[in-house]
This record gives structure tokens, sequence and C-alpha cells, in this order.
């Protein structure tokens, strides 16, 4: 089996508005639309099956911009632009901090000339592009574009069980010792995954922002984007716990903008094997704008 895959672009490095030294890989097809991509929990810029699809995107004049946020990986060391390092990491990020990532993101490509900037989120990449068109209202965003957007707080209940409550009152208790980064041992126990207590109460607890932005039951933050809005689900995703029919009519009731187009496609999560198929459904949808 031959797994080599082959693409062409620039690799970049850059640093986020507080100055962290990322990197990331452009793709480019001129200078008007470019898509920004988001990754997701424990994620990187070069998930090699998004690249695939994005040659969708270049052969219908659409520029593709890939990075690291400061997500990036399970726990990952970052720089700064005076050398101090940074140890973050999904396992630790500021979820607030995503604002810093997207907005210096931003910048750099309207630097390099790009016109028309459409903020593609994946996972909780979704989470992030919504949080961030919340909170900035970024007249250079031209749309938002929602890859499985799927609700971790829903997610680690149901997988948790009877225990879920215990450990988010653990991770409270931690929080208010002032030891909100270091590690939930019982969760990993429990998972095998590493959490820090700030970051899992960053998703599973409601007083948070990031806990709300795809809450299903009340889509308060969701319903005031008018922005044109492209949301995507594959239906085989496992993180889904109900029908992806009934998340698909929570979003089209929600929504308050004039443009929104809603599809699932044959896939899982990460649209393995239907790729290309989904990022030509994103080029039309850019096209139509």
């Amino acid at each position: 089996m031959n797994l080599l895959r082959r693409f062409s672009g620039e690799l970049l490095f850059f640093e986020t508005e507080d100055h962290l030294k990322t990197s990331g890989f452009l793709m480019s097809s001129g200078k008007n639309d470019v898509v920004v991509f988001l990754h997701g929990m424990g994620g990187n810029f070069y998930k090699d099956g998004f690249l695939y699809g994005a040659q969708e995107l270049l052969k219908r004049g659409i520029s593709f911009f890939t990075f690291n946020n400061r997500g990036a990986e399970v726990v990952k060391d970052f720089r700064d632009t005076e050398g101090t390092h940074h140890l973050i990491g999904t396992a630790l990020e500021k979820f607030k901090d995503t604002v810093k990532d997207i907005r210096g993101t931003l910048t750099l490509l309207q630097n390099l000339g790009y016109k028309r900037m459409h903020l593609m989120g994946h996972s909780t990449g979704c989470q992030k592009i919504l949080y961030y068109a919340h909170n900035t209202k970024d007249e250079r965003i031209k749309s938002l574009i929602h890859l499985s957007p799927a609700e971790d707080y829903e997610i680690w209940k149901n997988s948790l069980g009877d225990e879920f409550e215990k450990i988010l009152n653990n991770a409270r208790k931690m929080v208010k010792m002032g030891e909100g980064d270091k590690l939930i041992i019982e969760l990993y126990k429990r998972t095998g995954e590493f959490w820090s207590a700030q970051r899992f109460l960053s998703f599973v607890d409601r007083e948070n922002w990031e806990a709300r932005m795809f809450n299903y039951e009340n889509l308060e933050i969701f319903s005031q984007i008018t922005y044109p809005t492209l949301v995507l689900f594959g239906s085989q995703d496992p993180y889904f716990i109900k029908p992806i029919k009934w998340y698909m009519e929570k979003l089209r009731n929600a929504y308050q903008g004039e443009k929104l187009k809603i599809k699932s496609l044959q896939g899982d999560h990460s649209f393995h094997e239907v790729e290309k198929e989904a990022f030509s459904m994103i080029a039309n949808f850019i096209e139509e704008l």
C-alpha cells in the first residue's frame, strides 16, 4: 500500500496576536477567496485528508490556509518571539485565546493580499470560529464553514455516565485551589486522555463560553450569527448521540441570517473517503456568495 501524498504550497512561519510563533501551509489559487482552517482537539495543520480535499478548492480559484492554533496536538511547546517556551496544546490551552490565533492569521493573509476570508472549523474548530465571529464581528470574514460541529458536553456526559458529575466537581475544586493547569488524574485513569482541570471545565461546564457554543438545546450564540454559514455532517459520525437530522433541524430553526446551507454526507467525523465531495460542496457554497 502506497501512502505517499504530495501537496504543493508554501510553508509559512508567523506569529499570533500575542506573539506566539506558529506555522501553517498555504495552497494558493488567486488573491480573492481564501478558506482559513481551524483544526479540532489534538489536530494539526497537516491533516492529509483535508489537504487532499482542498485541491477541489484550488480547481475553483479558492485558496486554502491551514495552520496550527494553540490547541495543536495534545501537549505542545510553543515559543514566543522572544524565545520563551509556553507549554500549551489541546490539554492546556485557554479557549478564549483562540481570538489571538485567528486575528493574527487573518492579518497575515490580509497582508499577503487576500480579500475575502472564509473561516472553516472542524470539530472543536467550529466552536472556535463561532466564538471569534460572535466576539469580534470581524468584517474580513465573509462566511463560516462548520465541519462536524459536535457538542463536547453531550459527548463527555454520555461517555462518563454516573462519574460525570464527580469528575466535573473535582475539576472545579482544582481550579478553586489554583491547580487549574494540573492534569485530572482520575480522568486519565478512566479514559487514557490528558486534560487539565481548566481545559476540561471549558467544554463541560455550561458557565464557560466553549461549553455553550453548540449547546443544541439552546443555540443562543449560533442564533446571533448572521454570516453566511455552511454546516456539513458525516452521517456515520460517532460523536453525535442523536440522529443527525435532529441536529440539522436545531440549527435551521436557530439561524437568523440570510444564507444557511446544511448537508449530510456518507462519512465519519473527519469525512474520510469523502473529502473531495465535502470540499466540492464548500466550493459551491463560496461561489454562490
